[in-house]
Parts: structure tokens; sequence; C-alpha cells
């Protein structure tokens, strides 16, 4: 276990933007591995209000698109700790699966999940697009693997085709301006990959052409939390040239991955505080950004999620034909009410 560097905590509440159950590399997560996270405070006295969770065996193709996201629904259902994003399988699922479910669970699901490296289908196929606009007619965020697709030498990594670069995610954005789209792990892997995220985050916000956001699951895990402070600082516009926009630090949000890799097992709590005390102590120690650090991590850490997630978003279709029939059996029900008082008095009228 890493050497927790401090005991810092404000007492937080925690949204955890990016978890998963399902079967990944050989290893099988389950409810019961986020549920250690969520039953008592951390170690530093924090508590996960919330996980957001997507189906890995969807993402793999092991489990049908409906299918596999009905399972997820039953798993979590009535569980304030879980919320859920529907996975999306263009590479042999069908959009029409999506709307299904979202028809049938208007409330259960709060968005999109997509990994075009596990599927290996070009985000430039016309397939993602479907998706896409459902997300854009019903205002759904959309997440997205990101991985950049060089190596830090600059060369293109040739033994996995990470074709879930955040220049391909960008380019599938700007299809759809109006819809949050989210880079996973801030394309992930090392600084020159933090490094490209960051770049092509704030060239969509001053060209504002796409709308996009990022998560910080698995960034600089193991170091000095170097790209989490510098992305914040960007989004605030420090040391930005030409920046002509207020503070967009909302697009930036914690998530872990739990429980892949080290947040299974014996240790998994501790690393994960300690993943989350490292960040706060960065962000506290940083001389741009100490003044401010609680608002800074309240933001990072809950609000940014939870505005993006689950408020403040319009009404699904579906969920408006479920306010609308409502009404309108209320309205029904209120004249048949009034049509059967108006009849019993004036048959009393009659027989006065």
């Amino acid at each position: 276990m890493m050497n927790r560097i401090s005991s810092i905590s404000f007492m937080s509440k925690i949204i955890d933007s990016h978890a998963h159950v399902g079967r990944h590399d050989g290893n099988n997560y389950n409810k019961n591995d986020l549920d250690i996270f969520v039953k008592s405070t951390l170690p530093n006295k924090d508590t996960v209000e919330k996980f957001i969770v997507s189906d890995l065996d969807v993402l793999h193709s092991s489990k049908g698109e409906y299918e596999g996201n009905k399972a997820a629904a039953e798993l979590f259902k009535n569980n304030d700790k879980f919320a859920l994003l529907a996975s999306c399988s263009p590479k042999d699922g069908d959009v029409k699966n999506i709307k299904k479910l979202f028809k049938e669970n208007p409330d259960t699901f709060m968005g999109l999940k997509f990994h075009s490296d596990i599927q290996q289908l070009d985000l430039s196929n016309k397939k993602y697009e479907l998706y896409m606009e459902f997300a854009a007619k019903n205002n759904l965020p959309c997440l997205f693997h990101s991985q950049v697709n060089t190596l830090p030498d600059g060369k293109v990594n040739q033994s996995v085709k990470h074709i879930a670069d955040p220049e391909n995610i960008y380019s599938l954005a700007k299809k759809y301006p109006k819809t949050p789209v989210v880079m996973a792990h801030l394309g992930a892997g090392w600084r020159e990959a933090h490094d490209k995220a960051i770049d092509i985050l704030i060239e969509s916000i001053k060209k504002g052409d796409a709308n996009l956001y990022a998560d910080i699951s698995w960034v600089d895990i193991d170091e000095p939390q170097e790209h989490i402070v510098k992305a914040i600082k960007r989004l605030k516009g420090i040391g930005e040239k030409d920046w002509r926009f207020c503070d967009q630090s909302f697009r930036l949000m914690f998530g872990s991955d739990a429980p892949l890799a080290r947040f299974k097992g014996n240790d998994a709590l501790n690393i994960y505080t300690d993943f989350i005390e490292r960040i706060k102590s960065s962000i506290k120690n940083d001389k741009d950004l100490k003044s401010d650090a609680n608002s800074i991590i309240d933001d990072l850490f809950y609000n940014n999620a939870k505005k993006l997630y689950l408020t403040n978003k319009k009404k699904s279709d579906f969920s408006k034909n479920k306010i609308l029939i409502a009404s309108a059996v209320i309205v029904f029900a209120s004249l048949i009410g009034a049509f059967v008082k108006r009849a019993n008095r004036a048959q009393n009228t009659a027989k006065k």
C-alpha cells in the first residue's frame, strides 16, 4: 500500500463518476466490490454518496445490450448509492435496445457509456451517430473511454490500437455540440497523453464547437497529481492566453474506475482513500489554488458530477410522457368528479 501523505479531509461527500460491474481482463467485478466503499465512511472520514456505474459485460459483448443493462438495473434497483449509465455496444448492438431500455426504465439510466477500444470500432463509424442522436434528443451525457494512441516518444503504439484517442472523441462530439461528452481517464497513460487530452479540452472550449468534459480516473495515481492540478488551473484560465470565457472547471470530475485492478481486494479501501488524499493535498498546496481549495475540492469530488449526471437535466421524452399521462389521468378524474357532483346536485334539486 502507498503510504498516506496526510490526513486531509473536510469530511467531504463524494460522487465517484466512473465505476463498473461485470467481467474484464479475466476478473469478475460485482456489486459487493463496490459496497465496501459506500457502507461506511472512508478511513479519512469522507463518504462516497454515490457511484455512477456501467456494465462491462455489454461493452465486451458477453451480454446483449438490452439484457446486460436490464440486469444491472435490477442489481441496483432501489439503492440510492448507485446510478447507472447504459452501456452501448455499437459494434454488434442496436440503438433500438437503448431506446427500449429508457422507455421501460425512464428514471434509471443517467446517460450512455462507450468503450471503442474494447469494441475496436472506429469512432468515425456511422453506428455511433445513431446513439449520439438519441443522447442529443434526450439531453444525456455520454462517457467515452479515452486513451492516446501514441507512445511518449511520439511513435504510434503498434501493440494496441487505441482508437479512443481524444482527437477521435472530439471529432464525434463536434457533430453534437450541445451534448455533454466526457473523456474518461483524461487521455489515460502518461504525461504526454494527459497533456494532449487537456489541450483538446481547452481547444473545444475556446472554439465552442463541442461540449467536452473529463474524469480523472487513474490520472497520476502513483505520482504527485500534477495533471489534475494542471487541468483545473487551465480550466480556470490560470496561465491561459486570450482566455475569453468564465471558469470552466465544472468540466472536470472525480472518478476511480472502481473496483477494477487495485480498487478490489483487502487494501482497496486504503488505496482509494490515499488517491483522494493525494488529490486534495495537491490542490491545497498549489500556490494558485490554495486560497479556493475547499470549494475546488467540493466541486471536483461532488458538485460537478451531480450537476452533469444527476440534476438540472431536461426530462427525457420518456419521463415527460410519463408525467403527461399522469397529469391527464388526474385531470380526467377531476372532470369526472365534477360531473358526478353536478349530476347529484341536479338530481336533489329535481326531488325538491
